[in-house]
């Protein structure tokens, strides 16, 4: 006020002062820190050495004394058909079902994005399979494509003839059952991602588009869909890491059978861990699969660096 002079000793901000229980918080943080630390770090030492050796449980020594082979096992893997086929299996499985997931989910979540009677209801029902237990949704797909099952049975009233079909010895189609039991218990997951993204959207741009008369088709590809790109970009890296471990469907339903065509990347490393007992052959695997991991969530989190 006029005729008050302001204290000029005194800064004009003034820095936040130090809590003194901060040590003590400090101190509390740090047990939880360190157990997450070794969680981490030990499990990736213990791989990363026996990724250089041959060890294998059935060998008289233990793991920290085996005879290390260098190289050798990345030399292997990269030779060995199996492991190259049950990658680019896998890769394929991640494609297929991630892309019809993101499908169907755009789909039911512009059909949920306006309100309508018994809306939440019909959001619980879709939602349900998410909730069930892998390996009892993969039970579940194992009874309908037997060869007794409900679908050879309701192929059967649809031709008007007997029909048994092998779905899970079939060389070419047994990987089908596999990807839409994975695909019919996730979608549900990218739905509530998607249809989230699509609720929070800015208002004012799609109400601009409608008052300026574009049709609802070019307000979603136009407006919508670059607006719920990062939001996309999430759902997809979220479904493709979790894809690319597939393996409850694959051990329930065909065990990677018949002759491997439909062994992807985690029955190749259950099968070379737990039944043969490579050991140090299948940690080099893990490695070589965790940068493929690694290059797939790097292409597909380009749109969040975008948008940063």
């Amino acid at each position: 006020m006029p005729g008050q002079s302001r204290d000029t000793t005194r800064p004009l901000i003034e820095k936040p002062r130090r809590s003194p229980l901060l040590p003590f918080n400090i101190a509390l943080v740090i047990p939880a820190q360190l157990t997450m630390l070794t969680i981490v770090v030990v499990p990736t030492l213990i791989i990363l050495w026996l990724a250089i050796t041959d060890w294998q449980p059935t060998q008289a020594i233990a793991w920290f004394q085996a005879e290390p082979v260098w190289f050798w096992n990345f030399y292997d893997l990269w030779y060995d058909e199996r492991f190259t086929n049950a990658v680019l299996r896998t890769l394929f499985v991640v494609a297929v079902c991630v892309c019809v997931e993101l499908a169907l989910a755009l789909g039911l979540a512009l059909l949920f994005l306006d309100e309508w009677p018994w809306r939440r209801v019909a959001v619980s029902v879709i939602i349900l399979p998410m909730m069930i237990i892998p390996v009892d949704a993969a039970n579940a797909f194992f009874m309908l494509f037997n060869e007794r099952g409900p679908i050879n049975h309701l192929i059967s009233v649809i031709i008007g003839a007997p029909y048994e079909f092998s779905w899970l010895s079939h060389p070419t189609w047994a990987m089908a059952p596999i990807m839409l039991a994975e695909i019919w218990q996730w979608t549900p997951l990218m739905f509530l991602l998607v249809l989230t993204g699509l609720m929070n959207l800015p208002q004012n741009q799609v109400r601009a588009a409608i008052i300026l008369g574009a049709s609802p088709i070019r307000i979603f590809f136009r407006v919508m869909l670059p607006l719920l790109a990062p939001v996309i970009a999430i759902a997809l890296l979220i479904r493709a890491i979790e894809t690319f471990k597939i393996f409850d469907p694959v051990y329930i339903l065909t065990r990677g059978q018949p002759g491997g065509a439909t062994e992807t990347i985690s029955m190749f490393m259950y099968n070379g861990a737990f039944v043969y007992f490579r050991m140090g052959y299948i940690a080099a695997a893990a490695l070589l699969v965790l940068v493929v991991v690694i290059s797939i969530c790097l292409v597909l989190a380009r749109p969040l660096r975008r948008h940063g």
